[in-house]
């Protein structure tokens, strides 16, 4: 695996002038505004913009109202465009997804841009590798994160127990009761965002690395700063990943760097600035760990006790030998994709639950009453393994991460000449087609949200957030008849679908299901007064309707909580 991230790839400041400067740009926007067109016949609205195409309809505040608008005037799949008049596919048809996801996942990967970006930030992980880089990978990890690691109890004594999670729950709790007050107390407005962020944070660190980022106990971390800056920067920088690629393809490191360093890009800075402490910490975490472990030292003690996944994939990875070995450079990618892609998305998720909750007061007791019989019957019990089972919270989280996913798409490009399937014909002005022929280097932009609404796939309460259709019901009973999603979870698109699907969702739902448990048991949530719009742009976040045309807002979700006796 190549060697990139912005401190190697861009080192130190060259000669060379900003001629070279304009000659990279240049490479970059000739051939994004050399597209072919081959899609002349697909269905789909004119472009709003030569420059930015469909880009600020797909991703921002009313991204989702317009998906609606184009599954409902085009189709499933529609022909939209990209920067400088490129032709794209927006789709959310099953067979299509199965094809790029499942059947045919070698012929389309990551977009070249994205993955550029997500090696220059995060490293070497998961998200960052294409091919057969990434089946070995995925191969060494996956034992990590399955159902028996996570909760077998026979399985020697190397497992993630249940006590970190509900341990990392109940500090989270506490950090919320301190800021609301006694039982006395009035009701009183909370931003539940960070506390769903530092939460998640803490406990994809202990859990995860079997490291505390004292995120609850409001000490000031470099290391969780710098993760929590990273999306922040991270949602600026996306819109110009486009020329990543051509940049890191041209002239020495110290020529890149170089250029990198004066590109006009808002928040480039500190993501550099961010993406450096990320790095910084994440060697001295590992190293850490490495030292306690060549020590003997007994780590029951430590965050983790010894239990994280960190520690544990060390172990398995000196125990693999050299032929499925993973390199210091990879391990230090994949615990900063763990660490990003875990924590952002599972706040995203817990979030949302706890704005639903609040809107929706008879689905809120309800769960309620389920969560406190069971901890009245289970109060002694420490590892809890059958709170994750309880059929109106699991039918509660499945039904969030069915319509209200915290990832809206995934990116795809074909990789070679091939012809793209599809389950739902689409009209064109020569006929009905259920295929599309497309070239090598069409991109293609999978919709989750919409294959998760789709009344064809989910019936016609498709749109409604019904918990209910998950109970007592097998999964082949929820969906329509012979109506399948390629999606690992629960046959939806939440997590993704086939080898580059999250290998982590199983943690993530064990995640959720404690915290919010632990959450309705203590605090009843009510509605704030201050309007709440969600952004779309790759993660979801909630703002302030108040704050919509700040140009530094910060995602927040006030929500009114009261203490329970």
């Amino acid at each position: 695996m190549s060697n990139l991230s912005f401190d190697t790839l861009f080192s130190t400041v060259p000669t060379p002038g900003w001629l070279a400067l304009g000659a990279c740009i240049t490479v970059a926007l000739y051939r994004l505004s050399h597209p072919k067109r081959t899609l002349g016949g697909l269905p789909g609205p004119p472009t709003p913009s030569w420059t930015f195409g469909h880009f600020k309809t797909l991703f921002g505040f009313d991204a989702i109202p317009y998906f609606e608008y184009l599954a409902s005037n085009y189709g499933s799949t529609v022909k939209v465009y990209g920067a400088l008049g490129s032709e794209l596919i927006w789709t959310f048809d099953p067979a299509a997804m199965h094809s790029m996801l499942v059947k045919d996942r070698a012929n389309f990967e990551r977009f070249e841009d994205t993955t550029t970006f997500i090696r220059l930030t995060l490293g070497g992980g998961l998200l960052a590798l294409k091919g057969e880089e990434h089946r070995v990978h995925r191969k060494i990890l996956n034992p990590v994160f399955t159902m028996r690691f996570l909760r077998e109890r026979k399985w020697s004594a190397t497992y993630v127990e249940m006590p970190i999670f509900m341990n990392v729950a109940k500090k989270t709790c506490e950090a919320i009761d301190n800021e609301v007050g006694s039982i006395e107390a009035a009701p009183k407005d909370i931003d539940i965002f960070p506390w769903m962020t530092a939460g998640a944070l803490e406990l994809v660190g202990e859990a995860g690395l079997g490291y505390s980022f004292d995120s609850l106990t409001g000490k000031r971390n470099e290391y969780s700063t710098a993760i929590r800056d990273l999306l922040r920067f991270f949602r600026k920088i996306v819109p110009f990943a486009i020329i990543l690629p051509y940049i890191s393809n041209i002239g020495t490191p110290s020529f890149r760097r170089w250029v990198v360093q004066r590109l006009p890009i808002p928040g480039l800075a500190g993501l550099l600035h961010a993406t450096s402490i990320q790095n910084k910490q994440a060697e001295e975490v590992l190293q850490a760990r490495r030292t306690l472990l060549a020590s003997g030292h007994d780590l029951t003690s430590e965050a983790g006790r010894g239990r994280d996944i960190l520690t544990l994939l060390m172990k398995a990875n000196e125990a693999e030998g050299a032929e499925n070995h993973i390199d210091h450079e990879a391990v230090v990618g994949h615990m900063n994709t763990f660490i990003f892609a875990g924590h952002e998305t599972t706040s995203t998720a817990m979030s949302r639950i706890i704005q639903i909750l609040a809107e929706n007061d008879h689905i809120q007791n309800t769960l309620r009453e389920e969560i406190c019989r069971y901890f009245a019957v289970h109060s002694d019990d420490t590892h809890h393994d059958e709170l994750l089972e309880l059929p109106y919270l699991d039918a509660v989280v499945r039904e969030t991460l069915r319509l209200y996913g915290p990832v809206s798409g995934l990116f795809r490009e074909s990789q070679v000449d091939t012809v793209l399937p599809l389950e739902f014909p689409v009209d064109t002005p020569k006929g009905k087609i259920t295929s599309i022929p497309i070239k090598k280097g069409q991109r293609i932009l999978i919709n989750i949200i919409m294959a998760n609404r789709c009344e064809r796939i989910w019936g016609e309460r498709a749109s409604e957030f019904w918990p209910e259709r998950w109970i007592g019901h097998k999964l082949e009973e929820v969906t329509q008849p012979g109506a399948h999603l390629p999606g690992v979870y629960s046959s939806m698109m939440a997590f993704g679908g086939g080898p580059t699907s999250c290998i982590g969702f199983k943690f993530a739902v064990m995640e959720i299901k404690v915290m919010i448990s632990i959450l309705v048991k203590t605090f009843k949530f009510e509605p704030s007064e201050q309007k709440i719009r969600w952004e779309t742009l790759g993660i979801q976040a909630p703002h302030l309707q108040s704050e919509m045309k700040n140009p530094s807002k910060l995602p927040k979700l006030p929500v009114r909580v009261t203490k329970i006796d």
